[in-house]
């Protein structure tokens, strides 16, 4: 115990030395003095110049900071749409909330779009939340968790504020896209880090299990993010990151795989996969979009247009919205393609598909808009209409669950991975 205090000791005694050549040590010192809200006074020293005053402050407490870069309004995520009820919902996983709005909203104004409800606050239990789907016959909107918390929670149409879910669904780490057939009952929620879709009752909560799940190597499912329970065509219509790596577990709800042999990961292109509706376990898909001509670039949130045999995709790697025909397998170039400046299509995440008033929505991430195009737009066109949730002049910070940061004093940056 000695030695390691010893250690401890030399280690923080090196580290002041490095800090104090540096001149980081003065540096700090300064920053928390300017952030208690006081002022260092100058005197003056033997040779004349001028010397920070001894600092009598105890430092510690509840410190605000000297300055923040930080995004004060919404980021779009996830989206789905609600044409019965004239409603559409989108995540934001910024400042963790949930934003329902008529479905009529927004046009060329450079404003703000106000929300109908805008459900936010501790009690939500939102964090960093992903896709959204919505019931039209029960009246609720389901979001779910992504990076934190690892839950789907679900609120009534009406909820408001800092509003309590009606139930809560334990989902496994790194969850993301939400689908739900009113039909059958059910709920399907993609995990990124298992590779699969999971399957629940729609009315699962607290630690229910799956019904069933779709996991395997020969699945296909890489790094999934959104997902479509197409009734109509009994399938499940899956978008692909396109990079696998073997999961292991570390929380108490995540499936353990025991004797699993090693598989080494591995970087393909972007995929959609499609599956029968009551698909589970190690499946093989049905039908594979993938190659270069399908010009698939992390492809994101995903919708399926069953009434016109359509597959629409928010491609986030290149700013543009992908649309395949619903048959589409292997290398097969898109139908249509929504891209170019004139769309304002930035870092687009969800896409849903309205057949009732033929129209095609679009969350950014990379701004602070979703874009409202008709349904059969294709090439560099322009919206019909913008939700904006900022001020149109408002940027965006390009945080992504940013989990560390760091100095580079040579050229006086602060570089933050994502």
């Amino acid at each position: 115990m000695l030695r390691k205090i010893l250690f401890l000791g030399a280690a923080l005694f090196l580290s002041y030395c490095v800090a104090s050549r540096l001149g980081f040590v003065p540096s700090l010192k300064i920053a928390t003095t300017l952030a208690q809200g006081q002022r260092t006074s100058s005197s003056a020293n033997l040779n004349g110049r001028s010397q920070p005053a001894a600092d009598t402050a105890i430092l510690g407490g509840d410190i605000a900071p000297v300055r923040a870069v930080a995004d004060p309004y919404p980021v779009f995520d996830g989206i789905a749409l609600d044409p019965a009820n004239n409603l559409v919902a989108m995540s934001d996983e910024n400042l963790h909330s949930l934003l329902i709005y008529d479905r009529a909203s927004g046009g060329q104004s450079k404003a703000m779009t106000e929300p109908r409800r805008h459900i936010m606050g501790a009690a939500t239990e939102m964090g960093f939340v992903a896709g959204v789907t919505m019931d039209p016959e029960h009246h609720e909107v389901y979001t779910v968790n992504n990076d934190s918390g690892d839950q789907v929670t679900v609120y009534s149409y009406e909820s408001h504020g800092n509003a309590v879910p009606v139930r809560r669904l334990f989902v496994p780490h790194q969850s993301w896209g939400l689908s739900l057939a009113l039909g059958r009952g059910e709920l399907a929620v993609t995990t990124q880090e298992l590779n699969a879709v999971e399957i629940y009752s729609r009315t699962a909560k607290d630690l229910t299990e799956p019904l069933r799940e779709i996991v395997g190597i020969d699945t296909g499912l890489e790094d999934p993010h959104g997902v479509v329970m197409d009734e109509r065509h009994n399938e499940i219509v899956v978008s692909n990151h396109g990079n696998w790596t073997q999961f292991r577990p570390y929380t108490n709800y995540d499936p353990l795989h025991v004797n699993q042999e090693y598989v080494p990961g591995r970087f393909d292109p972007s995929s959609i996969t499609v599956y029968p509706l009551t698909a589970k376990g190690n499946v093989k898909p049905e039908r594979t979009i993938q190659g270069a001509h399908t010009a698939l670039n992390w492809a994101m949130g995903i919708d399926v247009d069953a009434q016109h045999d359509e597959i629409v995709v928010a491609n986030y790697g290149d700013d543009s919205v992908l649309v395949f025909k619903r048959n589409d397998r292997g290398d097969a170039a898109p139908i249509r393609r929504i891209y170019g400046p004139n769309t304002h299509i930035a870092g687009p995440v969800g896409v849903a598909v309205d057949t009732k008033n033929d129209e095609l929505w679009v969350a950014n991430y990379g701004d602070h808009t979703a874009l409202v195009f008709s349904r059969t737009d294709s090439g560099n066109v322009s919206p019909k209409r913008m939700v904006r949730n900022a001020p149109a002049d408002a940027a965006t910070c390009g945080f992504t669950n940013a989990s560390a940061a760091a100095y580079d004093p040579k050229r006086g940056e602060i570089l933050v991975p994502n």
